[in-house]
């Protein structure tokens, strides 16, 4: 965290902040990306990104391994707290201009002026990038959670009760039945249990497990089982539609959500909405590629994979998803043999009549 209340002079800054204004900068080193925006941007120097590791999450279908560029050259520093680092700020250079603030796209860098985030003050601008979901056409299926490359979605729902989605009869003919137990190994639901112990014989039928499948009556070897389905049988005539409604809520912690298009790409029902921040390309040359994987460990967005069939020893070839790109740049900036270009030809901001920021965001583009 850097405080300051004092007059700030150097580099062709002269900020003088009064006593009245504390303005604050405090730094979330797990929810950066390691893009380097903030260190490229800076007007003072300030700032110096560490190593970049590999963001945990979980990895599926992919294939990664070497790290070279990551374990020798971007290996992250110890603080003296022991803890890891990715980034460096120089309290004697930074002039709390707010620029690594507002240009990172992770919000992992927040500039506050008595304790009011500048990303909340109409006269900074900021990234027109949002995320949400629609509760009304939203149906809690959990694939945005699934998806997630931050875990940032989190789907909480209530179930129908099952016994109202199906409707039938069973019962046991208890003296036919012989207690074999064929139909307790059968059921499909666990619905039936059966004790076999000598003298001690009995069965017992759970109604709000049974699903009504027939299978216990179809296989029983004496015809003790007598069982119906109604809706089989009958039709749906007797199910409320209310009780086969799913309701729950679907939550973004926009704190973690970087606006991938993850969660938009996968729903079923477009309850989700995403706006990029950058427009712009993510190439890959594959004829520089090394295969070392680098680029799929910093990658925020599950952009770049190494697919593999059965069998297979290694990746020979990255992939490329250019949808789920954000164009933040930390892959092209880890990777060893300049494999990945990474252009940005438009950038959607709010309104500012500060020409140092829109000269600032104006040079993100390339």
């Amino acid at each position: 965290m850097i405080k300051n209340e004092k007059e700030i002079k150097g580099n062709n800054f002269n900020i003088t902040r009064s006593a009245e204004e504390l303005r604050t900068l405090s730094f979330n080193d797990h929810v950066c990306i390691g893009c380097g925006i903030c260190e490229s941007t800076c007007p003072v120097s300030a700032i110096t990104l560490d190593g970049v590791a590999n963001i945990e999450r979980n990895y599926s279908g992919i294939y990664f391994s070497g790290h070279d560029k990551i374990k020798q050259n971007n290996v992250l520093e110890t603080n003296k707290s022991g803890k890891l680092t990715r980034l460096t700020i120089d309290e004697n250079k930074c002039v709390l201009c707010g620029m690594c603030s507002g240009l990172c796209p992770a919000n992992a860098l927040t500039l506050s002026i008595n304790d009011e985030p500048i990303r909340n003050i109409d006269a900074y601008p900021s990234y027109n990038a949002y995320a949400e979901i629609d509760d009304d056409e939203c149906i809690y299926c959990e694939r945005c959670e699934a998806a997630c490359p931050r875990d940032a979605i989190t789907v909480t729902r209530k179930l129908p009760d099952r016994s109202k989605l199906v409707t039938g009869e069973i019962e046991v003919i208890e003296e036919e039945c012989i207690h074999c137990g064929v139909c307790e190994e059968l059921c499909p639901a666990d619905a039936i249990d059966v004790v076999k112990t000598i003298g001690e014989e009995s069965i017992e039928i759970d109604t709000d497990k049974c699903v009504y499948c027939l299978v216990c009556k179809k296989s029983c070897p004496v015809n003790a089982i007598k069982a119906l389905c109604r809706l089989c049988s009958y039709g749906e005539y007797d199910l409320n539609d209310d009780d086969s409604k799913i309701t729950g809520a679907t939550i973004i912690d926009q704190e973690s959500c970087i606006k991938c298009g993850w969660c938009a790409g996968v729903c079923p029902t477009n309850a989700a909405k995403i706006k990029k921040a950058f427009v712009g390309k993510l190439t890959v040359y594959p004829d520089k590629c090394g295969t070392c994987g680098a680029c799929v460990d910093v990658c925020p967005c599950n952009a770049l994979s190494f697919p593999t069939t059965k069998g297979a020893i290694r990746a020979i070839q990255i992939v490329a998803n250019d949808d789920y790109c954000i164009k933040c740049g930390a892959c092209a900036r880890i990777c060893p043999n300049d494999a990945i270009e990474v252009t940005r030809t438009g950038i959607d901001y709010t309104a500012t009549d500060s020409q140092s920021w829109i000269d600032a965001l104006e040079a993100l583009k390339n």
